[in-house]
């Protein structure tokens, strides 16, 4: 068993507060990714788990044992760094064994082990060769090598794949995906880009100001956002937003130029308790499109500002009254900037949001 639980977990530097009471349940073989802008806490919180850092108050558990007081090197975790922490004069295999010959483990156990290691990670023709003599990604490789070695518990990943470039991530992403699949042990990655958050994880934890603004699957983070905050942090363009208010018939009319859009039956009932009640209308950039289509699309004047061919699609920055929207339309979409197009909302798709406290306004069944 190696589940990780934090009870009200805080951290405070003096009389300064950056983690607020965390509770988290991380099951036994589950891959968790804290997700979260710059500074919003998910690191420290990753390093109070690794016990780099101590915590204030609260309690926090690895594999039912209770590792407040526990030193990094008793809690039975794996860290893999940013920076990949290698000793520049040991070879690749001496990197590896580093840490089970600290633990004075036999010579053929700490063989068999790292030559197992460099044979799943595809390095084994490397250990011979020094941190000098690899490129970024063997070398995080190495560190993960050097993870995987131990057999611990967890697996704490801090930002791993931050100093990679953009086809290197991805090439990673897909590794670091298999070897969980492999190994299935416990991990908690922290990342700031949600394309890693989104392709790894079993659970996304997303952090803002050292809060947990919500926990779930990359599904219902994406599709079901607690808040205002989830939705704008999720998505490449994230979510748009408009301010409305909803009529008697529970339809959303956009403050931003007075267009009305009628609302799907299974929405309306929800929608007309809202009448009169000012809101933030929210909608995904692939969730507009380029012609309106469809009985549950509503019809929006839009003017084209610009076009941003990508080749698979095609970004699209539209005015509508005096606000501004992104939308992604397929590469044959009929857009050109100066244009004036009749864009179509998909209205089972919309989302609700109170501008005061930026919560989720949501039937279950939607």
């Amino acid at each position: 068993m190696s589940e990780i639980v934090l009870k009200n977990v805080v951290k405070a530097y003096g009389t300064t507060p950056v983690i607020h009471g965390v509770d988290l349940h991380i099951a036994s073989g589950e891959f968790c990714v804290f997700v979260g802008p710059s500074g919003c806490g998910k690191s420290t919180l990753l390093r109070m788990i690794a016990g780099l850092e101590g915590i204030s108050d609260g309690e926090i558990s690895i594999g039912g044992t209770l590792v407040n007081d526990l030193p990094p090197r008793e809690r039975d975790i794996a860290m893999v760094f940013q920076d990949y922490a290698l000793y520049p004069h040991k070879t690749v295999f001496e990197n590896m064994a580093f840490g089970l010959r600290l633990r004075k483990r036999p010579s053929a156990e700490i063989e068999s082990r790292v030559r197992e290691a460099a044979q799943i990670l595809q390095i084994d023709h490397l250990l011979e060769r020094r941190p000098g003599q690899l490129s970024g990604g063997q070398r995080q490789r190495v560190a993960m090598g050097r993870a995987i070695v131990r057999n611990p518990k967890a697996f704490l990943f801090d930002e791993p794949l931050s100093n990679l470039d953009a086809q290197l991530r991805s090439e990673m992403r897909v590794e670091i995906n298999k070897l969980h699949k492999r190994l299935r042990n416990t991990v908690v990655y922290v990342t700031h880009d949600q394309v890693e958050a989104m392709t790894l994880a079993d659970k996304i934890v997303v952090l803002s100001a050292g809060r947990i603004v919500q926990v779930g699957t990359p599904d219902e983070i994406y599709n079901r956002p607690a808040a205002k905050f989830v939705a704008g942090f999720t998505g490449s363009p994230p979510m748009n937003f408009l301010p409305c208010s909803i009529d008697a018939d529970g339809a959303a009319i956009l403050l931003d130029g007075g267009i009305r859009l009628p609302v799907p039956q299974a929405r309306r009932a929800v929608c007309s308790k809202l009448a009169g009640r000012r809101l933030d209308f929210g909608i995904r950039p692939e969730h507009i499109l380029a012609e309106a289509v469809g009985s549950d699309v509503a019809t929006v004047p839009a003017h084209v500002q610009l076009v941003e061919p990508l080749g698979s699609d095609t970004l699209g920055l539209l005015r509508i009254g005096t606000g501004e929207i992104t939308g992604r339309f397929a590469p044959e979409a009929p857009l050109s900037a100066g244009a004036t197009i009749q864009a179509g909302f998909a209205m089972n798709k919309f989302h609700l949001f109170a501008p005061d406290t930026g919560d989720a306004i949501r039937d279950p069944g939607w």
